[in-house]
């Protein structure tokens, strides 16, 4: 008897690949719709199931379309892999069948081949990533590397609108890129069970497997699908032995609502009694519906009573209204099917037991078995905040994004920022977009932050007064015109208004000025043909006034003459601009330069003041060329420009930074780089000596004369010379005692936002200096706590998250310093380029650390001359900083005292080794 319930299924039997053969083209099944995605077929064409497939070419325009090797599958014959850098990339998928309120069966196939054009970056060798519909997260796919099977998952939906999303997305920033074989739409009947609890219980189902039972070993194919069944749902054929099969050839009466194939119906597993089927794998936590299906198709079983049985779920009855009787309910050759509501074990599993009642002549049957994962639903994307979202893409050149603009909570648009299924700010900072500002924009009302500046966008500045929690506008660097709207003045919670350097023109409304003034609007409007509402000249370019100080005097103003008719010519000569002052304030992004003015020259270069702190020298553009031998002395370029090896007149030997052009943008940020500059000074940060301001813009600075970690770490002498142990600590100890100081000693604070080891100077005593931390990049949190507009660093160590949210906060150079404390410890690049693929430094330290392995991860220079609990203290440091959510990264002051207990720990090693006394053992 034990044996015999201890039947068991071959339930999660291999998916194998059926052969699709071409035919001529014919009418698609109503509702049906096959896409072959990365197809180059350039006509529609059927398989050997009569199903009609259409490439997707017209469906999705990113990505890119590869072969894939290894299948005789012609639809699993190429893929679609999406290795860019959107938060996801969707299919949209509609027909004349969907209808909001319709059930749909989606399904997509994944298959990358047995010798996959890429690897996954995982070191287990599975790929993963995320596939989505509508606003919820479907699943995560899990795809071995080489496998020979193809993977297919389902959903069951209800359509709210008529059209489908269906997205396929990386699980995390820098995990796998995605990648899709063909996607399928089904229409379902609303009489389904599983479509009235779906419409009941707001969830939707995603199945596990649908099973056609009792099928002989020698039947062909694997599967069942259409034409066999019309609503084309895949049924895994279970082949169990001839003994426990039976099949007939007499049509089968489907009076149940499910509507299971006849093929399905036609033959029946037979237990010897019972039936053990077993599911295991399912998620703990998790509810689940099953359908049984059912046909007595046994001549033998004519009467009621004959063939009776009763369903177990881990040892719980389930049909509590009494056995179960397919004869004696439906007759003979007619359907029957028994639906429950089921959860797992904290294993994960579900073992259905069909067990046969005393009085029963015949042993348990079953003959087809549906197993759905029950899961939450979130409604999408409200339709008229969708439909505004569509018009602002479609304005800006936006509609490679698609999807709902919110949802999944993590996978919207990356440009936006959603709460609570509303739009709370646009970030569109240097996103090369052009056109007008879409007028959509201001229907939007829940927005706080506008972030548009940095592009091509012309036109005017349209009437946003019906965004009355906007908190946030720049639209800075773009080339509007017009005036500025006098609706922006009635924007009560506007504290940032930055409009510089645009076309503007006319005057400025005076309730922007009188809010600015009384500190309530930090409102920039330079470089624009601007002038206040009071001024009876011309307008012109105007210079950025400071918000923080408060006026003692206005404007003064003297006019020149004009000539009429002949030469129009406008004198203005400002008189003066005094600020008072109480006690030294801070200095901002939005401030200008104290007692400075910006002014072009008739030759377009710029004219400056000089007002600057007495230790910081103004060369003159002779002195430069003296210092660097007329530009014969160049060490080494970067994005600023070219920096060269110079000495003083009084034998300095000094750093120059000269700039590589006089762009307006550079000329007008040269002196709040200045500025900072000579206000920073710490021993960990690399000192400013002075400027050139004439011919070429430059910066001095003090010689480092060891050059870069990146250097000592990676250069060819790194490997004859190698840095040892305890002074790598004392590097990322001062390191991180100067970003320390950035972050927390100067005001405002710094945010660096491009920590590498290339701007980590070393002097002759190998102290470490941080440079480039001036604001040419905006790099400053400003007291309104506006964000930076430009994603600003370096490949390897920039922060996935600051990429993804464009939330610029100090954890953006902590999660950059995680990663140079890997590239210290490991002697590697941050990107190792493996023969295959790129993977990042951190990925494979943490991988080798989970096996315990540190010895491994190391230096091999090092050659082991290290205490090994100082070495763990700053790996694990260094995982705490590369956390994914910046929440759970230290503080660099954190980080600053675990780097300085290793540096104790190794040197209490040290001193351990110099006074043990040596061992008596082998002392002959």
């Amino acid at each position: 008897m034990e044996n015999r319930r201890r039947w068991f299924m071959l339930f999660w039997a291999s998916m194998t690949v059926q052969l699709l053969l071409w035919r001529p083209a014919r009418p698609q099944v109503e509702g049906f719709l096959s896409v072959d995605c990365g197809s180059s077929a350039t006509s529609d064409y059927v398989d050997s199931d009569g199903i009609v497939w259409v490439s997707d070419a017209a469906l999705m325009k990113e990505g890119k379309s590869l072969p894939v090797t290894g299948g005789s599958n012609y639809v699993l014959s190429t893929l679609r892999l999406f290795d860019g850098n959107q938060s996801k990339y969707c299919y949209v998928l509609n027909n004349s069948a969907v209808k909001k309120g319709a059930y749909f069966l989606v399904r997509a196939s994944i298959w990358a081949g047995i010798t996959p054009p890429f690897i996954p970056r995982a070191a287990d060798g599975i790929f993963r990533f995320n596939l989505i519909v509508d606003g919820d997260l479907w699943t995560t796919v899990a795809v071995t590397y080489g496998n020979t099977t193809w993977n297919a998952y389902e959903m069951y939906i209800r359509a709210q609108r008529s059209m489908i999303d269906v997205c396929i997305a990386r699980s995390t920033p820098n995990g796998d890129a995605p990648f899709i074989s063909s996607l399928e739409l089904r229409p379902l009947l609303s009489k389904f069970a599983s479509s009235i609890l779906m419409s009941e219980t707001n969830r939707i189902f995603s199945p596990v497997r649908h099973a056609n039972l009792g099928v002989l070993p020698s039947v062909e194919p694997t599967f069942t699908r259409y034409p066999d069944d019309q609503f084309d749902r895949l049924w895994l054929n279970v082949a169990a032995e001839p003994r426990n099969v039976k099949v007939t050839e007499s049509p089968i009466d489907k009076v149940t609502k499910e509507t299971p194939p006849v093929k399905v119906l036609q033959s029946s597993l037979i237990g010897e009694p019972d039936i053990l089927l077993p599911y295991q794998g399912l998620d703990p936590h998790g509810v689940y519906f099953v359908e049984f299906h059912f046909a007595e198709i046994d001549p033998a079983v004519n009467a009621s009573g004959r063939r009776s049985f009763n369903i177990y779920a881990n040892g719980d009855l389930q049909n509590t209204d009494g056995a179960i009787d397919v004869f004696g309910t439906v007759g003979a050759n007619a359907a029957l099917t028994q639906y429950f509501v089921v959860t797992p074990t904290h294993a994960g599993d579900i073992n259905f037991n069909f067990t046969v009642t005393n009085t029963s002549l015949f042993p348990a049957c079953l003959a087809g078995a549906e197993l759905f994962n029950v899961q939450s639903h979130t409604d999408i994307t409200e339709s008229d905040l969708r439909n505004r979202i569509e018009e602002i893409k479609l304005g800006l050149g936006l509609s490679s994004y698609t999807g709902d603009p919110c949802l999944p909570s993590g996978f919207g648009y990356n440009w936006l920022n959603c709460s609570n299924a509303q739009i709370s700010a646009i970030y569109l900072s240097n996103y090369h977009i052009g056109g007008t500002i879409p007028s959509p924009i201001s229907a939007v009302s829940s927005i706080t932050k506008i972030y548009m500046n940095g592009n091509e966008l012309q036109g005017g500045i349209p009437d946003l007064s019906s965004l009355i929690y906007l908190e946030v506008l720049d639209l800075s660097n773009n080339n509007l015109n017009g005036s500025i709207p006098q609706s922006l003045a009635t924007l009560k919670n506007l504290k940032v208004l930055n409009l510089q350097n645009n076309n503007l023109s006319g005057t400025i409304p005076a309730a922007l000025l009188q809010r600015k003034y009384a500190t309530l609007l930090n409102f920039e409007f330079s470089g624009n043909q601007l002038c206040e509402e009071s001024s009876t000249v011309t307008c012109v370019s105007s210079a950025s006034t400071s918000n923080t100080s408060r006026r003692k005097n206005n404007l003064g103003v003297i006019i020149g003459a004009v000539g009429a008719g002949i030469l129009l010519m406008g004198l203005v000569i400002i008189v003066g601009i005094y600020f008072v002052c109480r006690g030294r304030r801070a200095f901002t992004p939005e401030q200008p330069l104290s007692k400075k003015q910006e002014v072009q020259s008739s030759k377009g270069a710029p004219a400056i003041e000089k007002v600057l702190p007495n230790s910081i020298h103004e060369f003159s553009f002779q002195e430069i060329m003296s210092a660097i031998d007329n530009l014969n002395t160049l060490i080494g370029k970067g994005g600023y420009g070219s920096v060269y090896k110079g000495v003083l007149s009084d034998d300095r030997i000094v750093a120059l930074k000269v700039a590589s052009d006089m762009s307006r943008q550079g000329s007008k940020e040269f002196l709040n780089e200045v500025n900072l500059l000579s206000r920073v000074h710490h021993k960990n940060l690399v000192k400013f000596l002075g400027y050139c301001k004439e011919e070429k813009l430059v910066l001095v600075y003090e010689f480092m004369a060891k050059g870069s970690l990146f250097d000592c770490l990676h250069s060819q002498n790194a490997r004859i010379s190698p840095l040892p142990w305890t002074t790598r600590l004392r590097i990322l100890v001062d390191a991180a005692q100067g970003l320390r100081y950035l972050h927390y000693g100067c005001n405002p604070r710094i945010i660096h936002r491009d920590i590498k080891s290339s701007n980590i100077l070393l002097n002759d005593c190998l102290e470490a200096k941080i440079s480039d931390f001036g604001i040419s990049r905006k790099c400053f949190v400003s007291e309104s706590g506006a964000p930076p507009t430009a994603v600003v660093g370096s490949p390897g160590y920039i922060d996935p998250e600051y990429v993804r949210t464009m939330k610029l906060t100090d954890k953006v150079d902590v999660y950059s310093f995680g990663v140079l404390i890997f590239e210290v410890v490991c002697g590697r690049r941050v990107i190792l380029n493996s023969s295959q693929q790129q993977i990042h430094i951190a990925q494979w330290a943490i991988s080798s650390m989970k096996r315990g392995v540190i010895d491994d991860i190391t230096d091999p220079v090092l050659n082991k001359e290290y205490d090994i609990s100082s070495v763990r203290k700053v790996l694990e440091t260094a995982v705490a900083c590369v956390e994914l959510e910046s929440l759970k990264r230290p503080s660099m002051s954190d980080v600053f005292l675990a780097l300085k207990q290793a540096e104790r720990m190794e040197v209490e090693s040290i001193s351990n080794q110099v006074f043990d006394p040596p061992s008596a053992e082998n002392h002959y």
